[in-house]
């Protein structure tokens, strides 16, 4: 399937309704999970699991020493302000402002510098000036085949030559239930977050779903129970399943050269599909 075909090329009022739903959802959302982040004193083993295998990458595959780091949708900024704790020099941006101002909030918290806006994944306007660049928890939502191939082709030209690209998807293949997973397979899935006097309970249910283009629509309720009373959100979301060799296609239209695959945030290939999520290092 070659990218921009008509099945998953949007029109513009598409895309903008793609791109809003995503947007209040996480706008909605960023406070309270914020609340949680401070109450967890703004660690967790999946956040320490990811920055480890974020410092070993930059180690292990990066032609050039790696200082500077862009992430371009750094949500409530759990890796930007981790890797800035840690020396790296960090720029962040994220589509949503109120994620934007829970990021400078946990920065301030962690008194690390980090310089951070609001920006669209997709029009990345930097050239040259990082030594990696981070796209996490970010492709399944983009609306269509252009965007990830704008979203990678900008994250290439930001990248300084031999700089790593990181970015991951969920595995459609799982046979661990992955969130995205679950919900195409049962129509429903239901998660919870919580800390001392929080919890963010989400129920999600599947719409529609498109087996052959693998893109779907859920109906997303999230209760928010905090000091402030209790939340009830509503919104919808469109995702993407997107493949090991969807990924493999985009890497090349985008032009990098070298390309790794690891399961779950581990250090090895992967050798079944039972991984929940196959995360990518790219490298210019």
């Amino acid at each position: 399937m070659n990218s921009g075909s008509s099945g998953l090329s949007h029109s513009k009022d598409d895309r903008d309704t793609v791109l809003r739903s995503s947007q209040l959802y996480y706008s909605r959302r960023a406070r309270y999970d914020d609340l949680i982040a401070q109450r967890q004193h703004d660690k967790s083993k999946r956040t320490f699991r990811e920055l480890n295998f974020l410092q070993w990458a930059f180690k292990r595959h990066s032609k050039r020493p790696v200082r500077r780091v862009l992430d371009v949708a750094c949500g409530g900024g759990r890796h930007i302000v981790g890797l800035a704790q840690k020396g790296f020099i960090c720029t962040g941006q994220d589509f949503s402002k109120e994620r934007v101002e829970v990021t400078r909030a946990r920065a301030q918290r962690a008194s690390a510098r980090v310089k951070v806006g609001q920006g669209d994944a997709t029009k990345l306007t930097y050239s040259g000036r990082f030594d990696s660049v981070l796209a996490l928890y970010l492709l399944f939502l983009l609306p269509s085949d252009d965007d990830v191939l704008a979203c990678l082709r900008g994250a290439h030209k930001a990248l300084r030559p031999g700089g790593l690209l990181v970015c991951n998807i969920f595995n459609p293949f799982s046979r661990s239930p992955n969130e995205l997973v679950e919900i195409v397979r049962s129509g429903r899935s239901t998660s919870e977050r919580h800390a001392r006097g929080v919890r963010v309970t989400e129920i999600a249910e599947l719409e529609r779903f498109d087996a052959v283009l693998g893109v779907g629509w859920a109906s997303e309720t999230a209760i928010a129970e905090a000091p402030d009373g209790v939340h009830v959100f509503r919104d919808r979301e469109q995702f993407r399943l997107l493949t090991y060799w969807d990924m493999a296609r985009y890497f090349r239209d985008s032009k990098f050269r070298e390309v790794y695959c690891y399961p779950d945030w581990l250090k090895k290939p992967p050798r079944t599909p039972r991984a929940e999520q196959l995360v990518f290092i790219a490298r210019k």
